[in-house]
């Protein structure tokens, strides 16, 4: 992949010139100070600066970076848990606005008929939870500071749900 990303800077490094090779070079890849290996050679180790910038590229807090996976897996099922209690009990009070929620393998489904079904589920791989909202889209949200928030926009799981749920009772009255 390193190798793919070098390539392609290469080949733009003729239209562009030298200096804007290098500047191309450095937005994706990261240098480290030279090693020695055991043939006595010094050689550069180079690592995929994408590990450590989100989608839009800011850069990833370094507790969400160094999250073990054991921990997120306790806070995610943690709070899908807790947020399956606060939607059954949504549920039982206003059952013509929220039918039906289930969770079941990381995997909740939460049916709104004002606006449609809300997927929330566990993505393991990247540390996350991924909420698919028939209003606001897909988002990705890390945790960080005990909260689960996107860092593309900054906003808070629960506050997102909270607000379009309350939309959907007050449509619903």
């Amino acid at each position: 992949m390193i190798r793919r990303s070098l390539k392609s800077i290469a080949r733009f490094s003729s239209v562009l010139g030298r200096r804007s090779m290098i500047t191309a070079a450095r937005k994706h890849i990261r240098l480290y100070p030279a090693v020695t290996n055991n043939m006595s050679h010094t050689v550069n180790i180079i690592q995929k600066r994408f590990v450590e910038s989100s989608t839009d590229g800011q850069v990833v807090p370094q507790e969400v970076l160094n999250l073990p996976l054991e921990k997120y897996h306790e806070e995610a099922d943690d709070y899908l848990d807790n947020l399956l209690d606060s939607l059954e009990e949504l549920s039982e009070a206003h059952p013509d606005c929220i039918p039906d929620v289930e969770l079941s393998h990381g995997v909740m489904t939460l049916e709104v008929p004002a606006f449609g079904t809300y997927v929330i589920n566990k993505q393991p791989p990247n540390k996350q939870i991924w909420l698919a909202s028939p209003l606001s889209g897909p988002n990705r949200f890390d945790l960080l500071n005990g909260e689960w928030v996107s860092l593309r926009n900054g906003k808070n799981l629960t506050d997102i749900l909270t607000e379009e749920v309350e939309k959907a009772i007050a449509k619903s009255q």
